[in-house]
Formats: C-alpha cells, sequence, structure tokens
C-alpha cells in the first residue's frame, strides 16, 4: 500500500462514516432506484437523498442512468458493502464482548 491508495482509501471510509449513505447503498444493493423510490423506501427527505447520492456517485459507489426525467441509481462497487459487513460484524462481537471471528 502506497500513499496514495491509503488516502483515498481514507476518503471513501469518510463517505461510509454517514448511516444515510450507508441506508442508500443496502437499498440499492439489489436493485436500481430513483430518487423518490429511495425516499420513500427509506423514509428520508428527498433533499437529503439527494444530497448523498451526489456524495456517493463522486466517490463512485453508485452509478447513475437517465430514462427521461427520471435518474436511476445502482450500485456501482458492491465489494463495499462487504467491508461494512465485516465492520457491522465488529461492532457486534464488540458489543456482546466476544473476539471477532475472521
Amino acid at each position: 500500500m502506497n500513499a496514495q491508495q491509503l488516502a483515498e482509501a481514507v476518503k471513501i471510509f469518510k463517505v461510509l462514516s454517514n448511516d444515510t449513505r450507508v441506508r442508500i447503498l443496502y437499498f440499492l444493493k439489489n436493485h436500481e432506484a430513483d430518487v423518490t423510490t429511495i425516499t420513500a423506501g427509506l423514509n428520508i427527505d428527498q433533499p437529503q437523498v439527494s444530497h448523498q447520492l451526489a456524495m456517493l456517485y463522486r466517490y463512485r459507489l453508485v452509478s447513475r442512468r437517465r430514462v427521461g426525467r427520471h435518474v436511476y441509481y445502482v450500485l456501482d462497487e458492491p465489494h463495499v458493502l462487504t467491508v461494512v459487513d465485516a465492520m457491522l460484524a465488529h461492532v457486534s462481537h464488540e458489543t456482546a464482548g466476544q473476539p471477532v471471528k475472521l
């Protein structure tokens, strides 16, 4: 690992430090959706969803495609959820006072 790779990884971890962004990534795990669908599915205000999607798009964690007036988002980097799943497993074991088995 070089300094540039480490810096990029830290940026991605910062993006993942927002629970709304992580919820959106999981929502998009198995299907694409537009902002209206994400807003309704996660019960989050539309401006907040749009803002968080812009951040996820900027860091290439989601991609988008336009169909008429609708923009559909899809998870672009599914392996990032593997990292989140590993952290959730760690948190689960940590709160239970058990060592993490990898």
